[in-house]
C-alpha cells in the first residue's frame, strides 16, 4: 500500500467534510462515503473516524425507527458546526 502524505490525507479529510455538507439532511453510511471519495471503505472508515477524534463528525447508530445498527454506522457533521459554518458565509 502506497503511504500517504499528510497534506493528502488533509485533503481527503476536506473532501469527506464537504460530501457529508452537502448531504446534512441525510447521514451517510460508510460505504456511500467511500464511493464519493473514490476510496476502499476501511481506509475511509479511518479517516472518519479520525474527524470523529477531531469532533468534527458524530457517529450514527440508530435507524429512523430507533432501532439500533449492528454492523452500520452512519456519519453526520455536527450540527454545532454546521451553524458556525453558515454564520461565517
Amino acid at each position: 500500500m502506497v503511504k500517504l502524505s499528510p497534506r493528502t490525507l488533509n485533503l481527503l479529510k476536506d473532501d469527506i467534510i464537504s460530501i457529508l455538507y452537502e448531504n446534512q439532511l441525510k447521514p451517510l453510511l460508510t460505504k456511500e462515503v467511500a464511493n464519493e471519495l473514490r476510496r476502499d471503505k476501511e481506509f475511509t472508515k479511518t479517516l472518519l473516524n479520525e474527524l470523529k477524534q477531531q469532533d468534527i463528525l458524530a457517529e450514527v447508530k440508530k435507524n429512523n425507527k430507533g432501532k439500533d445498527y449492528i454492523k452500520r454506522t452512519r456519519w453526520m457533521i455536527k450540527p454545532e458546526l454546521i451553524k458556525n459554518m453558515k454564520n461565517e458565509l
